[in-house]
């Protein structure tokens, strides 16, 4: 059961809304926000999860909420709540992890049954440690943005890569940066790398102390501040992928033969520890030599043969290496690669480093044991030979490799580490993989619902013909037809003529993409695709900077930033499953109107790996509780699937079309796997022409009814604001003039400081407003100095309202003032109305509205704000306003210039000089926290609107 109470007065002075604590599996939680259904039901099982991880010992959860559903802020208040509670919950700690691994003492003597005078003071039990993961650098920002409107403060580190977080900009952007890190550094006492000698001042920043929340990016600035240095690691995305790589390797004969040389000439000067190691890598050359040219044909330019179990222990017994005699090569390997990390000369070079602990790794695993598992079973022991795709050389390469089938084998350690592991995404269906590819069994799963109106705000539709009937069919047997391949670009256009903003197209492999483009450029058809939409294509295995350069590209055309080369804000973006677009990135809003699905996105069946692996689950389907290879194929397909769906619905006010363009979803076992929120709303057309009628009408209904959404959830925010402000900041409106007010009006209206007015939220007077043009004094703090600012507005407003408060983004809800005013984000502003040209111009756009007369915005300072909103370096000249404006996006929203906040005032003319350096935030793409003046005045204006 779950209810709202209210927290103590020490506890009050930690959160901006006490009343935000709910009652959730027995625990107190603080939640900044009135909780969804679909968040109570999340926290519940993960605050039910670790309780039983207490009971148990152990006790692990598989928990789906779909994108835009607040898992990640219910994950952090559930978890931190929950340890926040520990000491007192469990007194004792987990009994029964203890019991689990209880080690009788044989020489401590018996207890003595003799009365004592001792008395034995128990230690208070340890309290777990939370580590949270993510897939990418930039979701680790999002989760510290997201911690940063908790209530909890707990101590903290953020670990991120070498790459992401040097300061050194001699060495930044090369290429083997943790080499070069490694050697300046190797003499801490007296390291060469400037940067490193702050370290000690970095750890001492004042920013990072008290428990204060930081992430990456804010490590790197204090670096730069105070001339340090950060590093760390990340994680990757599919964990049942990344479990089987880590205990994987790929070796080719060239790195070997590099290796070779540098470890002859160590072996010269400390054989003791280098020569057995060269020893296994010769031996590992000799063997690839010996079998390359007897390995089975695939094609003509690739030949394979693979081992597994006692015929890949016989094989590499051939290569020097056995499994009695790797105790004493590993602790050789350890030697050399703890040298070379040290720096003890001589050593190896860090490439060389790197392949070393691969190998050693792998080895590890291959070699040990489960019980009376063997893991040789687990893996495929190749060798491969091949000619590169493109070399036009014809020289062969040869890679021997030594793969993993079996996650479990690496990700068991993580489990015997862990009282509790929850794995949360927003696409794991389907989830019948997880249990038995990480060999773990999981107390809680969950698949929660969707916060947004799946039949208001969702279009889902699987159409299987495009026009004039032809049948759209992508697998490998008629992928190659020219009449499929047309009536695909053709329906493709139909729907990008419909479709506003943007639309990503995901095909199954960079091969078919790359067939169907060449072919639509034949045929004139990518022209007409063209006049539609730009097109930006994912590069195929391109350089980081290239892929982020197209995606710039394509968030540029959607915002209009590129209206010379766009057409009214439209863009297709072509990817892949399992590309970068699909799986890492928020595209929300107008930047993915549509999500168009090409296909059902099967791995490719001539991939080695694939094979083996399917080949894997068939042989140990019973015996390891392993789905069929068939079944495990299948269920790969459609979470590549599915994480390309969730591209689309981002948050609960956004809406969308997801289209499945093949006519195998017209069968029910091609959409079973679908996610579930997603699945129920499918509706199915056998005619082009009737799917593209309910397309058209789909998008004004579903805007229609996120307006009302947004408008209705916007009124119970402003209502149900809380915060407490200092008496000198607010401020009454009073109809008589005070020769003693520091604030005057031209209207003759006057503000004068006093309590806040006696209102009531829920029943404010509305007012008609007189035509006037105000002037207004505002007062800037600034070193304890007050200056005062003559700011005309030339507003149509009888109502003005000055106070200190709070603002925060209205969708990400980040809070928009600077961190340092007086230790908070409070500001100083004026609640009034502007008749600015550019600003309404720009209001219009945004909201897609008619051109409003005037607007309600909030006028501040610009050192008031976080510094993140504020730019100098370009703006747009509005020659009857007299004014330069820099238009103001949300920085903290997912997906960059999609909020727009209002604008900054960065230059004017002589005339204008007294806006110079403000910012006019509108009003209703805000949340405000203040007193009742300040809800009064913003209620006041909206029924003006």
């Amino acid at each position: 059961m779950v209810s709202p109470t209210s927290l103590s007065k020490s506890e009050e002075k930690e959160t901006l809304n006490p009343r935000n604590v709910y009652h959730i599996g027995g625990l107190q939680v603080r939640f900044p926000y009135q909780p969804y259904g679909t968040q109570l039901a999340f926290m519940s099982r993960v605050i039910s999860t670790l309780d039983r991880a207490q009971r148990d010992g152990r006790c692990h959860a598989l928990l789906e909420s779909p994108t835009g559903t607040g898992k990640t802020l219910s994950l952090l208040c559930s978890v931190l709540a929950w340890q926040q509670s520990y000491a007192s919950r469990f007194p004792k700690g987990n009994s029964a992890h203890k019991r689990s691994h209880f080690t009788p003492d044989v020489t401590r003597p018996p207890p003595s049954t003799e009365p004592s005078d001792v008395v034995e003071v128990e230690k208070p039990p340890r309290v777990p440690t939370i580590f949270y993961a993510s897939r990418t650098h930039a979701q680790i920002t999002q989760v510290i943005r997201e911690y940063r409107k908790t209530a909890y403060r707990v101590p903290m580190a953020v670990l991120g890569a070498r790459k992401r977080s040097c300061t050194n900009r001699r060495v930044q952007g090369k290429p083997n940066l943790d080499e070069i890190c490694r050697c300046l550094i190797k003499d801490r006492n007296k390291p060469k790398c400037p940067e490193f000698r702050g370290k000690d001042d970095i750890v001492a920043h004042p920013s990072l102390q008290q428990n204060e929340v930081h992430d990456i990016e804010d490590l790197v600035k204090i670096g730069y501040a105070v001339r340090g240095y950060t590093f760390g690691f990340t994680v990757h995305s599919n964990m049942e992928d990344i479990a089987r790589e880590a205990g994987s390797i790929d070796l080719g004969e060239e790195t070997l033969f590099k290796l070779q040389s540098e470890l002859q000439l160590l072996s010269l000067a400390i054989p003791m520890i280098y020569q057995p190691v060269c020893d296994a890598i010769d031996g590992l050359i000799s063997w690839i030599g010996s079998r390359k040219d007897s390995l089975a044909k695939r094609d003509p330019q690739h030949y394979f043969s693979s081992w597994t179990g006692d015929k890949a222990l016989r094989e590499l017994e051939e290569s020097n290496i056995t499994r009695k005699g790797f105790r004493n090569l590993s602790n050789c390997f350890i030697e050399a690669i703890e040298r070379s990390m040290k720096e003890i000369p001589p050593h190896l070079s860090g490439i060389f480093v790197s392949t070393l602990q691969e190998l050693l790794v792998t080895l590890g695993y291959f070699f040990s044991r489960d019980g009376s598992h063997s893991h040789t079973l687990d893996y495929e022991l190749g060798l491969q030979r091949f000619i590169k795709r493109g070399d036009s050389s014809g020289k062969w390469t040869h890679t021997l490799s030594l793969w993993c089938m079996n996650p479990s084998v690496v990700f068991k350690a993580i489990v015997d580490l862990s009282s509790s592991i929850i794995l949360t995404s927003g696409t794991l269906s389907p989830m019948d993989s997880f249990s038995s590819e990480l060999g773990m069994q999981f107390g809680a799963c969950l698949e929660a619902p969707h916060v947004v109106d799946a039949n208001q705000q969702v279009w889902a539709a699987g159409i299987f013909s495009g026009p004039n009937n032809q049948p759209l069919n992508a697998s490998y047997k008629t992928n190659d037809e020219h009449p499929f391949q047309d009536a695909l670009g053709k329906s493709l256009e139909e729907i990008c003529s419909i479709v506003p903003g943007g639309s990503l197209v995901f095909f199954p492999s960079y091969k078919l993409m790359g067939k169907l483009c060449t072919r639509w450029r034949e045929t004139g058809q990518w022209s007409r695709l063209c006049l539609e939409k730009d097109i930006f294509i994912e590069p195929s295995g391109g350089a980081t900077g290239e892929f982020e350069n197209v995606l710039k590209g394509y968030y540029d055309c959607i915002g209009g930033k590129k209206r010379f080369i766009g057409r009214n804000r439209r863009a297709a973006f072509l990817a892949v499953c399992r590309g970068k677009v699909s799986e890492g990135l928020d595209f929300s809003d107008d930047n993915a109107r549509a999500v168009i699905i090409v296909g059902i996105p099967f791995p490719n069946l001539h991939d080695v790996l694939v094979g083996l692996k399917r080949s894997y689950n068939d042989t140990y389907k019973s015996s390891r509780n392993l789905l069929g290879g068939g079944e495990w194929y299948c269920q790969q397909a459609y979470r590549a699937l599915n994480q390309a769906a969730g591209r689309c619905i981002r948050h609960r006010f956004d809406y969308g079309a997801i289209i499945f363009l093949d006519e195998r979803y017209r069968q029910q076992r091609n959409r079973v796997s679908i996610s579930k929120w997603l699945r129920q709303s499918i509706k199915l057309y056998d005619n082009f022409e009737e799917s593209m009628q309910d397309l058209k009408s789909f998008f004004p209904r579903a805007k229609k009814h996120v307006d009302s959404k947004m408008l209705s959830y916007k009124e119970v925010i402003d209502l149900e604001c809380v915060v407490q402000t200092e008496p000198e900041t607010s401020f009454l409106i009073n109809s008589g003039s005070s020769a003693s007010s520091p604030f005057s009006c031209s209207s003759g209206l006057t503000l004068e400081r006093g309590g806040p007015p006696s209102v009531s939220s829920h029943a404010l007077k509305r007012r008609k407003f007189i035509s006037s043009a105000a002037v207004i004094d505002l007062e800037k703090e600034n070193n304890h100095d007050m200056i005062t600012r003559r700011i005309e507005f030339g507003s149509d407003s009888s109502t003005e309202t000055r106070a200190r408060v709070q603002i925060s983004c209205l969708l990400c809800r980040s809070p928009l003032g600077h961190p340092d005013n007086n230790g908070s984000s409070y500001l100083n502003c004026l609640v009034t109305w502007s008749s600015k040209k550019y600003v309404l111009t720009l209001l219009k756009e945004t909201s897609r509205s008619e051109m409003p007369t005037s607007v309600s915005v909030i006028v501040t300072d610009c050192s008031s704000v976080d510094q993140r909103l504020c730019t100098k370096d370009e703006g747009i000249w509005c020659e009857e306003d007299g004014c330069v404006f820099n238009t103001i996006f949300c920085p903290f929203c997912s997906v960059p210039n999609t909020t727009c906040l209002g604008v900054q005032i960065v230059a004017t003319d002589s005339s204008n000089v007294q806006f110079l350096s403000k910012i006019l935030f509108f009003a209703d793409h805000l949340n405000v926290m203040g007193d009742a003046a300040i809800k009064e005045t913003l209620l006041e204006h909206q029924g003006t609107c």
